[in-house]
């Protein structure tokens, strides 16, 4: 028998799942103490031998999330449970090396955490330390990650049927590289903050320059309908710049979409009043998450689903 229970930030998209995939749900208890400890408890306890998917998303709060996950995947493997992890959104996943010698590596603790209590299989969504679909490993755990790209094109054409599909930068080619037909990239350029040229154009004589970075837009999105798309929006500063270069090249209605949206500070206020309709997926809750996940998620668990 295959059961799925959930983190509780994902109780909704566990439900939807379980309805698509008819496997039935293991109901679950979650608490917060006065002082933000973590109190699980799941109602079925006989469980053992049983394939118990756990959809657990990490954002927001993500270090109460990891607790709440690691607590449940305990649980699950104390009372004979087969645990296999199910992440929309994986917290920690731009931490996936070291950048500066004595950092922590973030991603590959939190790896080898899941791997001791018992995890042999994870599904993610775009996740951003791969950045491609298919199969991979998170370090010694085999994983599959599923792309939302395609499913936030076929919500953007309910919008809007003729669009030029626009990545913010070069890191987005993998994300988008799924998706058929034309796309265009931006790219960036440093340019003098004393007289606004291009760097490579700058003839100011101050011993320390100070540049600033600008997103470039293509001229063929002039007079065009946009999308730009990216896995994930967290500050927002790539996504605002690429908004205002497609814009100040001319284009016409502007749609901004990506799979994971974090919307910290006010990014996402920013986002509204330049761009027409700004959206993502529910693999994190907000305003703006209009296009489901649960049914990619089941063709991941059951692929004729």
């Amino acid at each position: 028998m295959v059961m799925i229970t959930y983190g509780e930030v994902s109780k909704d998209l566990a439900y939807s799942l379980s309805k698509l995939t008819r496997i039935p749900i293991l109901p679950k208890v979650v608490r917060r103490f006065p002082d933000n400890e973590v109190y699980v408890r799941i109602e079925n306890t006989k469980i053992k031998g049983e394939v118990i998917y756990i959809v657990h998303s990490l954002y927001p709060d993500q270090n109460s999330n990891l607790i709440e996950l690691f607590l449940t995947l305990d649980l699950v493997r104390d009372y004979g449970g087969i645990p296999r992890l199910i992440l929309p959104y994986l917290a920690y996943s731009r931490q996936d090396k070291r950048f500066q010698e004595g950092e922590a590596f973030s991603l590959r603790t939190i790896a080898n955490i899941l791997k001791g209590l018992g995890v042999r299989e994870i599904i993610t969504i775009d996740v951003h330390s791969y950045r491609k679909e298919g199969k991979y490993r998170l370090f010694s755990i085999p994983a599959k990650n599923i792309t939302a790209s395609r499913l936030l094109v076929d919500y953007a054409r309910t919008l809007c049927k003729d669009f030029i599909i626009a990545g913010p930068d070069q890191g987005s080619k993998h994300f988008l590289s799924n998706i058929e037909g034309k796309k265009v990239f931006l790219r960036k350029e440093k340019y003098c903050s004393r007289c606004g040229k291009n760097a490579v154009h700058c003839k100011c004589s101050y011993k320390k320059k100070e540049y600033e970075i600008r997103s470039i837009a293509p001229k063929s999105v002039k007079g065009k309908n946009v999308l730009i798309m990216d896995d994930i929006i967290s500050s927002g500063g790539t996504m605002i710049e690429a908004v205002k270069a497609v814009k100040g090249c001319g284009a016409n209605k502007i749609m901004v979409a990506c799979t994971h949206g974090l919307f910290l500070g006010n990014s996402l206020k920013v986002l509204k009043s330049m761009a027409d309709i700004v959206f993502s997926t529910n693999t994190i809750k907000s305003e703006v998450a209009r296009v489901d996940v649960a049914k990619l998620l089941a063709r991941g668990i059951i692929p004729q689903a």
